[in-house]
Formats: structure tokens, C-alpha cells, sequence
């Protein structure tokens, strides 16, 4: 490789270039240097040797003096966040095409390491998440560049000569528990407008006024600033089950806030307080995305509590004996009453317990603890044979349940706090 002196005279000799394009041929050989002074040093160096001034080019042939626009760009990120709160940050660039094409085309021409050298966007990048960052720390804003886990994401697209902001959601964890049945977990859209809006849903686009997600979010889009949410469970329970004991894991996502810095306890009581009867959610930490994923393919153990009907009289015994013969694995094809909206897949469960009382000839409570994801209606039931064993086809008569509750939810859940 060329001495550092002989190839920015190579190059200074030939090109028309700006002293950030030409430092930047050099950005990671290790000095004090900023990239524009390395190369305003070495142009200043070559004009002491050739005798000539060592004035910077009116346009310069790789960037097209884009860095002079480092200033404005800076302003306008400023100006498109204020009165959003965040605390990291980070600066991406498109840069245009034609630069790119004209920087690769420059190493290669002067074979130039590419191990040294910073691309325009790397190098853009930094000044303007630097201008940006000091301008905000003098107002008494606390930021600092994040590369891992950035609050608000600046997106500079020189080539249309258009700013995107990405403000990274807000990741709340906790438990709920419903305490009334005809509740869903999640916003259904209205069947008969798919969520435009109808007589039939009262122009509201859901098919049920109220679900556990609005009622625990809705506190806290009001105290973020936000108006968007969404609702991430461990499972759900059906629309007409409750779920009770310690509550069923959850993370509520609040996308685009204004405000970070919430109090999670003040919130806590005005969701229980405004969803009282219905809903209460407890345990809220703040968490990171990944807790989304984690927590959804989590593997989970689930108790239930189930009241039974049935077609003919039965005893104790009868109905103690037959329930023994369910534990094990247990083979379902998807419900019939899920067909419209999930695969027709045959799945293996394992059910670890299960026992009963009756509390008339024809009606029994059944409790009973299985893996998640087990139809307990259809394990009860038989979905026309669907599930195998099941209660029904084992007792040679109609079994189904009225009442469902769900006791508990735990399992392989991460370790979050």
C-alpha cells in the first residue's frame, strides 16, 4: 500500500474533492483528527509542497457538497420532535446513488483499503447526530446516541430530500384478569363491515364495544400521548371464558409516544379504577421489545375450571372413573368453531389432571390443569370426534361445558425482572 502522504497527493493532484471526502479515504488509520481535519491537514500539507493555496473546491466530485447541508438537517430533526420525550437516539441516511457510485468508483480507481475508509452515510450519519445531539443537550435535554435500543430513529433520504422519524414503542408487562364473560382480549372487527363501520356495529367497526386491551390501554395512550396501541397475550382465553387467579401474562404496546416517563403504579389504579368489574391488570414493569416474542412462544401450563352439563344422568364414580381414562396426550384436529380463522392442523396435548363434583345428576364443576393450547370445550365435548379421547364419546352421551373459567397460567415464561 502507498504511504499516506503520497496517495492524498495522488489524489489532490487529480481530483476535485472536499476536505471531509478526502479525510474520509484516511477516517480509520487513528488520529485525534476529526475526518474533515485529517483532510483539510493533508490538503494544507500538499499546498506547502506544490505551492499552491490550499483553498477546498467549489464542488466537490464524490458528495456534491451534501455535508454542507449537515446544519439544516440538524434544525429540521429538531424542529419535527419537539414535545417528544426521549432520552437515545440515532441518525440513519439514504444517501443518493450517484454518490455512492462515485465514492466506490474513487477507492477503486486510487486502491484505496476499504478497512480505512468511512462511507458518506457512516460519516453523515455522525454530524448530524452530533450537531443534533449538542443543540438538544444546551437546552438541558439529557439524549445520547443509542446503535442497540433507540427511542426516536431519524431517517435523512438526501435523495428525495425527506426526514422520517420512527419514535420506538413504549413495552409494558403485566397480568389481567377478566372477571366477566363476553369480553374478547383484543379488538374483533365487526363481521358485517369488517371494521369500516355499519348500522350493524353502530359506525364503531367492532364487533364487541369493549376488550381487555382497550380497557387496560386506554389510561396509558392518555398519560403517553399516544393514540395507537396493540395487545400482546401469553394465549387467549375465549370471549365467553373469564380469566381469573393470578391473571394471564400480557405486553401492552404504546406506539409513537409523547411521553416515556410514566408512573406505572399511578396507572396501575386508574386502569382497575376505570375498568373495575370487568378487567384488572397488575404487575407492571417496563420491558423491552423482545419480551413480545418471549412471551407469546413461551410454553405454558394452564388450569381451568369448567362447568359441565350432560345428556343423561351420571354419578360420582362413573364420572371420576371416565375422567382418569383422559389424562395423557391427547390428539385435536382445530376446532370447527376456529376453522374460518386458523389452519386445519392436528395437534398433540398433554393433559396432566383432571377431577370432578357433581352438582346435580345432569351437572358437574371439572377442574383441571393441561398444556396450552388444549381445546378443553372440544376436550369435553369431542367436536364430532374431533379430539380424541374426550368425555362425550368415552361416557357414550353428550357432554358439554356452559361455564369456563381459567385458574392460572404459568410455564416457561422469561425471567424479566
Amino acid at each position: 500500500m502507498k504511504p499516506l502522504i503520497e496517495m492524498a497527493r495522488e489524489i489532490l493532484a487529480n481530483e476535485v474533492i472536499c476536505d471531509h471526502c478526502l479525510g474520509r479515504c484516511f477516517a480509520k488509520l487513528g488520529t485525534a483528527l476529526s475526518v474533515e481535519e485529517r483532510g483539510r491537514a493533508l490538503r494544507v500539507l500538499y499546498a506547502m509542497e506544490s505551492g499552491k493555496k490550499p483553498d477546498s473546491p467549489a464542488i466537490c466530485s464524490i458528495c456534491n457538497n451534501l455535508f454542507e447541508q449537515v446544519a439544516e438537517w440538524s434544525r429540521l430533526s429538531a424542529d419535527r420532535i419537539e414535545g417528544v420525550e426521549f432520552a437515545k437516539y440515532l441518525v440513519g441516511t439514504r444517501p443518493p446513488e450517484n454518490v455512492v457510485r462515485a465514492e466506490q468508483s474513487f477507492w477503486s480507481r486510487y486502491a484505496i483499503p476499504q478497512e480505512q475508509v468511512e462511507p458518506f452515510k457512516q460519516e453523515f450519519n455522525r454530524l448530524v447526530g452530533k450537531r443534533f445531539g449538542q443543540a438538544q443537550n444546551v437546552t438541558g435535554r439529557e439524549i445520547a446516541v443509542d446503535f442497540n435500543q433507540p427511542e426516536v430513529v431519524f431517517l435523512i433520504d438526501l435523495e428525495r430530500k425527506k426526514l422520517e422519524i420512527e419514535i420506538h414503542s413504549l413495552y409494558i408487562y403485566g397480568r389481567y384478569q377478566k372477571f366477566v364473560r363476553n369480553i374478547p382480549q383484543t379488538i374483533w372487527p365487526c363481521r358485517k363491515c369488517k371494521g369500516k363501520g355499519c348500522a350493524h356495529c353502530k359506525g364503531t367497526g367492532k364487533q364487541y364495544p369493549e376488550s381487555v386491551g382497550e380497557l387496560i390501554a386506554a389510561p396509558v395512550l392518555e398519560a403517553a400521548k399516544s393514540k395507537e396501541h396493540a395487545f400482546h397475550g401469553a394465549g387467549r382465553e375465549d370471549i365467553d371464558a373469564r380469566m381469573l387467579g393470578t391473571g394471564r401474562p400480557f405486553v401492552l404496546e404504546i406506539k409513537s409516544p409523547k411521553v416515556r416517563t410514566l408512573k406505572l403504579a399511578g396507572l396501575k389504579s386508574e386502569i382497575n379504577a376505570t375498568a373495575s368489574g370487568k378487567v384488572e391488570a397488575g404487575d407492571l414493569h417496563f420491558v423491552s421489545r423482545k419480551v413480545v416474542e418471549e412471551i407469546k412462544e413461551g410454553k405454558a401450563q394452564k388450569s381451568y375450571r369448567a362447568k359441565v352439563t350432560f345428556e343423561k344422568p351420571i354419578n360420582s364414580v362413573v364420572l371420576n372413573g371416565t375422567l382418569a381414562k383422559l389424562t395423557g396426550k391427547i390428539s385435536q384436529q382445530t376446532p370447527e368453531r376456529v376453522l374460518h380463522r386458523r389452519a386445519n392442523l392436528t395437534r398433540w396435548r398433554y393433559l396432566f389432571s383432571i377431577q370432578g363434583e357433581l352438582l346435580s345428576p345432569t351437572e358437574a364443576m371439572i377442574e383441571l390443569r393441561c398444556d396450552g393450547g388444549l381445546y378443553v370445550k372440544e376436550l369435553i365435548s369431542g367436536d364430532g370426534g374431533r379430539t380424541d379421547p374426550n368425555l362425550a364419546e368415552l361416557l357414550g352421551f353428550t357432554a358439554k361445558i356452559i361455564e369456563l373459567d381459567v385458574m392460572d397460567v404459568s410455564g416457561d415464561f422469561p425471567d424479566l425482572f
